[in-house]
């Protein structure tokens, strides 16, 4: 980033014409088709909300200047942590700016409970060869909002926290400025995407068959039917980075990957000298302090009575 002042004040001084939208727009989220999409997250997840433009072949000249605004509604959105920006899109061919995060106590019209931050930038002549913002018509990914998800947001929800933010005092929101001649600029049609907050794994360590009984025979059998393709995970769930579909009972060697020969290993020769499922989605309480109670580990396979016996002794401790 440089030039820091020019920049802001070329930004600021972007002004909306009356040139048609046409194809231009911009997509904050997940794309589907050409709108935004629903991006499942969970409560305290650090995101990417992508950024995707697509400029129109029609336009009188390529984009040379790219301002993008966010608001985000705090009880969705605990805090914004800046923007990145694609290679294409960032330096040394594009001077960047992203502003810091801004509330009501920097403007007095952006509404209590709510944050924007803008990132811009500014195509730099200095630099060659670089390319203008001019995707003729087709998509591209332009760059990402970072933020990170509030603590206590209801689950098995969609919320749309997202609108069109605003520079303080200007009031100019989201604009792409054209190259000179003929200059001008124009506001790009907007779509934001929903959060769907996704309820967290909800599993016992080493129970493959997901009965809520852990170390059955009965888990072993399908473990091994389980690497071999011959039935379906009994359950998924959403473990970032790993999908929306990561089957926490398939991994008893907790590497995160599973249907591993090492899966059917462990649930053949007893658990590891420290057991654990996936850290990237740990079964309920195995982070505060309730590993014994959730996992339920017994040295070899018992009789499900036995377990259970063992299991209400622990949580009677």
């Amino acid at each position: 980033m440089r030039h820091f002042g020019f920049i802001t004040a070329a930004l600021v001084l972007m002004t909306s014409s009356a040139t048609a939208q046409g194809l231009n727009k911009v997509v904050f989220g997940p794309l589907e088709g050409d709108d935004a999409g629903v991006l499942t997250v969970l409560n305290g997840q650090a995101i990417e909300i992508e950024e995707w433009v697509r400029t129109d072949p029609d336009n009188p000249a390529p984009i040379m200047g790219v301002v993008h605004s966010l608001m985000s509604a705090d009880s969705i959105i605990a805090s914004r942590d800046g923007a990145t920006f694609d290679p294409d899109y960032g330096y040394p061919c594009w001077d960047t700016l992203v502003s810091p995060p801004l509330g009501p106590d920097d403007d007095p019209d952006i509404p209590e409970g709510h944050t924007i931050q803008f990132a811009g930038a500014i195509f730099s002549i200095f630099e060659p060869p670089c390319d203008f913002l001019d995707t003729n018509g087709d998509w591209d990914y332009y760059g990402s909002f970072l933020m990170t998800c509030n603590t206590d947001v209801p689950i098995d929800v969609t919320c749309y926290p997202f609108s069109e933010g605003w520079y303080p005092h200007s009031g100019q929101g989201t604009s792409w400025a054209f190259d000179v001649p003929p200059g001008g600029s124009i506001i790009p049609e907007q779509d934001f995407c929903g959060l769907y907050f996704a309820p967290e794994c909800d599993y016992v360590l080493y129970d493959c068959n997901h009965n809520g009984v852990p170390w059955e025979l009965s888990d072993a059998v399908t473990m091994i039917a389980l690497y071999r393709g011959l039935v379906e995970p009994p359950y998924t769930c959403y473990c970032p980075p790993h999908g929306e579909d990561f089957p926490p009972d398939a991994d008893p060697d907790g590497d995160c990957v599973p249907f591993e020969m090492t899966d059917v290993l462990i649930m053949l020769g007893g658990p590891p000298m420290w057991p654990h499922g996936c850290l990237d989605c740990p079964p309920p309480g195995w982070l505060d302090g309730g590993r014994a109670e959730k996992t339920g580990i017994v040295p070899t396979l018992k009789s499900k009575a036995r377990i259970k016996k063992q299991i209400k002794s622990e949580r009677a401790k």
